[in-house]
């Protein structure tokens, strides 16, 4: 069994039909993203794209990190973000979250996420505590941890992936489990504020016991939140070929990859997890890495190559290229490779999508105070309420007085679905925008 886009079967083409969307290149991008920004909060996510070494099945864009790129870029990102500071100065929005994903943000010197932050507060209303980073665990011993907790962060997610050797082999990932453990044990006794920590299942050749012995290690860790996704297979991983070969052992098959996703909900929850969202657990507080709602929901900006923004009316691909990325901004022009308009009933299937599929439950009142109008009136006729008729009809999504709830007996399905939509959409996007630095024309998916 591979996880490619077509391998959950109907779940697949359900997520085909349920969304299509063409991205082209933008002749007026600056004032659109104005425009389109219907409200006063926003969140925002930074997009580092240097690697020391590619994992095998990252879908996402990445360069392998050059000391004078890295540099040539950051200031190109200080560029644009003061870019966008005077273009939507008269707005008053405030900045409520920072997210940094990559490639590798935690290969960055403390300096430099200082001046980030610097740079947002000369140019945004900063309403928040600090930066959420992502990181990989052989960059953090506790002086690293201090530097970034000292230079404003306060959430990091941890790429552990896997608390097996062999497992790490064979995601291609450079640390060990021994780093996982030492970068955990480091960001708590400096103060960390939040940490989480990535896993990964159905990593080929790994067995429901592999899956399951992670888990049972992962619980036992000072951490506040375990996210847990499948081993997507796209094209643009940097082992497609060697799958495509055969030369790589395969995944579990889809008998074992469902008890996996079974055994993630039995694991942590007996251990104080909680399931907060589709594919995350968290303890206590219930708080969350969160980066999904803002980038399906919006109003979210969108920094640096390869990032993906969404204002609510307008999404926008950054260029893919860093080095497209920092011409574009020294000739002052936003880096911007296509846009499309959004129209206000794929932001409500959005809204709907993140509310029931990710956190496990959509409120009707909710909705009907956000988009101010009947919920069954705004969908009747897209493609998506028919794919909801069938999963209500499934038993997989149960209807009650006011809300829309994800039937736990059946989320294996939902999972299904998840996933089926993440390698159709967001990596289908990625793929396409990865191949040339200024695509005319994107279909996704």
């Amino acid at each position: 069994m591979w996880l490619t886009r077509d391998a959950f079967g109907v779940w697949s083409k359900i997520a085909k039909r349920a969304f299509k969307a063409v991205f082209s290149r933008p002749s007026n991008p600056a004032e659109r993203v104005k425009e389109t920004i219907r409200e006063k909060e926003v969140a925002v996510y930074i997009h580092y794209p240097f690697c020391k070494s590619y994992c095998n099945f990252c879908p996402y864009a990445r360069v392998l990190w050059d000391k004078k790129l890295e540099s040539r870029y950051l200031n190109a990102l200080k560029e644009e973000i003061a870019m966008y500071g005077k273009l939507l100065d008269e707005l008053d929005i405030k900045v409520i979250d920072v997210h940094i994903g990559g490639g590798t943000p935690s290969l960055m010197n403390p300096k430099d996420l200082s001046d980030i932050l610097e740079v947002l507060g000369e140019n945004f209303d900063l309403s928040f505590d600090g930066l959420a980073i992502e990181a990989n665990p052989n960059d953090i011993n506790e002086q690293k941890a201090a530097e970034m907790i000292d230079s404003g962060v306060k959430e990091v997610s941890l790429g552990v992936q896997s608390f097996n050797s062999t497992d790490l082999k064979r995601l291609g990932r450079p640390h060990t489990v021994e780093d996982s453990l030492e970068a955990i044990r480091s960001l708590d006794s400096q103060g960390l504020e939040h940490l989480n920590i990535d896993l990964m299942y159905a990593i080929p050749g790994q067995s429901l016991a592999d899956w399951e012995n992670t888990l049972r290690i992962a619980s036992e860790q000072e951490v506040d939140e375990v996210t847990c996704y499948p081993t997507l297979i796209t094209p643009q991983c940097p082992a497609y070929s060697r799958v495509v070969r055969g030369d790589i052992p395969p995944q579990p098959d889809k008998r074992t990859f469902k008890r996996m996703i079974l055994s993630t909900y039995q694991i942590l929850e007996a251990e104080g997890f909680r399931s907060v969202e589709i594919y995350g657990f968290s303890k206590e507080d219930a708080w969350k890495y969160a980066t999904v709602n803002y980038e399906m929901e919006g109003p979210l900006l969108a920094f640096g190559s390869g990032a993906v923004g969404f204002t609510g009316g307008y999404e926008y691909v950054n260029t893919h290229s860093p080095r497209e990325y920092v011409k574009s901004l020294k000739e002052g022009v936003l880096p911007i490779a296509g846009a499309r308009e959004v129209s206000p009933e794929e932001r409500a299937i959005r809204y709907v999508v993140c509310r029931l599929f990710v956190e496990g439950e959509l409120s009707l009142r909710d909705f009907e105070r956000k988009f101010g109008g009947g919920f069954d009136n705004l969908l009747r006729k897209t493609g998506f309420s028919k794919a909801l008729f069938l999963l209500r009809l499934l038993g997989i999504v149960k209807k009650k007085a006011d809300s829309l709830e994800l039937n736990k007996a059946k989320i294996v399905h939902a999972h299904m679905l998840c996933w089926a939509f993440v390698a159709n959409v967001p990596c289908r996007i990625a793929e396409e925008f990865m191949k040339t630095p200024w695509p005319p024309e994107v279909i996704i998916p």
